[in-house]
């Protein structure tokens, strides 16, 4: 009786060209070897299943081919026949899980001095470098420096960055990609063909899709598939072996979610606790379908990716389903995916936590906002706030007087006056800016001048938000420094009970206004704080490179006498 091979071993490449995926890698190799450029050692880093032993092996037929060095080993002649089944005294594989220590090192040292039995080099293949210990890569660097010519280490892993620097400075470094879904059906529907397997291409690319990027772990799921189907394998049968679940559960969760169906989602969950689904599973597939219409939504129909993921009969009843939401929902949604699937993880009862997540899909409060509703109102904002320059100059001049403005307020109802306040926070703007002002004018007196500077303070979608003209450009860069920004943030959390975020926006400037300006705005400006704002104008003119003069100590001195009082002592 023949003892079977498995289809991964059975169809393992034996040329560079039978490499499927790394051909930046395999061209790279061949020219080496055309042009006669071999080096020493070489390290091999990448995914599982992606073919870096495979390459080695090959590599290290075209140097020992009785026909070689060649780009195209025959693979017939007694050598590359011995190198293929590991039986060769020339090329020696090497696992470096079981073989780390030092003493394994030393011996490995002992024989390199000898000459290669009957090809051209001696090559030492070291899979899983990075489980050797430090002192075994200690031991190997000098030889790994200074090899004898006809010794070549040919170094494998998955974990590059474990490789001591030392070590990886003193290789060529080349590393494989995973393997593209197409690449990989590709190479399935050539092995299924010359196996006369009868399966259809969604059934490959389903098989492809659960190898991520590993065409060893797509061959080995091929090569189970077909045992369990016998004669014919199709789609469902691979979802069945895969544990796999059908479209269809997921676009009924995603329903839910979107149309805030929290019962109908939660029976959905105890359904599939009660058939055994594994959850982390599904929640990571459910990801990857919200991912992939998401992609509906922002790129359209016709784009490849969606083709490729969603049947042709379900593509409309996504697109029906997506155009309800909005692109920033759906997003919204995926991370909260992404946030519940880590925490399943470790945790013993993850139908829990997954109901949770749903409660709080479903029970999300944040409207949305038509389309429609939304560009009408950015188009409204844009005809009321913007005008001319002239303009702008006499809305400054009309600006009236803090007592001109407290007797205009005297005037106005009460119940006008509360439209003007923050309903959804439960303050009053007007009466919480000077109380922020008189706290940061005590304890940072600086601060407070950099704030005075700012103009149309006002909070906006929970960030308070100031406008600087371009000629106070030093003042909200100050604002903007991270312990500045951390102390008001501090203060308004203190004084609002809800965190609010700073954010200082440079405007352009406009003539005129910064006369009126400070007519209107600074009146109550006491000498202290403009001194300090001079200061600080002052100190940007001496860094700017377009300014030869500097600040002296002298002007420094001076500045602070005026800010603080007191006189100067030469002592």
């Amino acid at each position: 009786m023949t003892q079977y091979q498995s289809i991964y071993r059975k169809w393992r490449p034996q040329s560079f060209e039978d490499i499927v995926g790394q051909n930046h890698i395999t061209q790279t190799l061949k020219n080496a070897i055309k042009m006669n450029r071999i080096a020493h050692a070489y390290l091999f880093s990448g995914p599982r299943g992606v073919g870096k032993t495979t390459t080695a092996r090959i590599f290290a037929k075209a140097l020992n081919c009785e026909k070689g060095p060649t780009e195209t080993p025959c693979g017939q002649c007694s050598r590359c026949i011995r190198i293929s089944q590991g039986q060769s005294l020339d090329v020696l594989e090497i696992d470096g899980a079981s073989n780390r220590g030092i003493e394994e090192i030393r011996e490995l040292r002992s024989k390199i001095g000898f000459a290669p039995a009957e090809g051209k080099y001696k090559i030492y293949i070291i899979d899983e470098v990075h489980m050797l210990t430090d002192p075994a890569f200690n031991a190997l660097l000098k030889t790994l420096e200074e090899p004898p010519s006809q010794v070549l280490f040919i170094f494998a892993t998955t974990a590059p960055y474990k490789v001591p620097n030392t070590i990886l400075s003193r290789c060529q470094s080349f590393n494989f990609r995973r393997i593209s879904i197409e690449e990989m059906v590709e190479k399935l529907k050539k092995i299924t063909d010359e196996e006369k397997i009868n399966i259809d291409s969604s059934s490959l690319r389903l098989i492809a899709e659960s190898a991520t990027g590993s065409m060893r772990d797509a061959e080995s799921i091929l090569d189970q598939v077909i045992a369990y189907s016998e004669n014919k394998v199709t789609a469902q049968e691979v979802r069945d072996i895969l544990g796999l679940l059908p479209h269809e559960i997921f676009y009924q969760f995603f329903d839910n979610i979107i149309n805030h169906n929290t019962e109908t989602a939660l029976k959905l969950i105890n359904k599939l606790v009660k058939e055994g689904v594994e959850l982390n599973k599904f929640v990571q597939d459910l990801i990857i379908y919200a991912h992939n219409a998401s992609l509906l939504k922002v790129l359209g129909k016709d784009n490849p990716y969606s083709s490729l993921y969603f049947e042709a009969d379900e593509l409309d009843s996504v697109r029906g389903l997506i155009e309800k939401t909005e692109a920033r929902t759906l997003l919204d949604i995926i991370e909260e995916l992404k946030t519940v699937e880590e925490k399943m993880r470790f945790n013993q009862y993850p139908w829990v936590l997954l109901e949770l997540t749903v409660v709080k899909l479903t029970h999300n409060e944040k409207k949305t906002i038509p389309q429609e509703a939304l560009l009408e109102s950015k188009s409204t904002i844009s005809k009321k706030d913007i005008f001319t320059k002239d303009e702008a100059i006499k809305k400054v001049e009309k600006r009236p007087t803090l007592l001109e403005k407290k007797d205009q307020d005297e005037g106005i109802p009460e119940e006008k006056k509360a439209v003007q306040r923050d309903i959804g926070r439960g303050f009053e703007f007007e009466k919480l800016w000077p109380k922020v002002l008189s706290r940061i004018k005590k304890e940072k007196i600086s601060l407070y001048a950099f704030l005075k500077a700012g103009n149309c303070v006002r909070i906006e979608d929970d960030q308070l938000i100031i406008n600087f003209k371009t000629e106070y450009l030093f003042h909200k860069e100050s604002l903007e420094k991270k312990e500045n920004r951390k102390k008001i943030e501090e203060i308004l959390k203190e004084e609002t009970n809800c965190d609010l975020i700073l954010k200082c926006i440079l405007e352009e400037s406009i003539a005129g206004e910064s006369e009126v300006s400070d007519i209107t705005e600074n009146e109550n400006i006491t000498e202290e704080e403009s001194t300090v704002g001079k200061l600080a104008q002052k100190t940007k003119k001496s860094n700017d490179g377009n300014k030869k003069e500097e600040l002296t100590l002298e002007d420094i001195l001076n500045e602070a006498r005026d800010l603080f009082g007191g006189e100067i002592s030469e002592e």
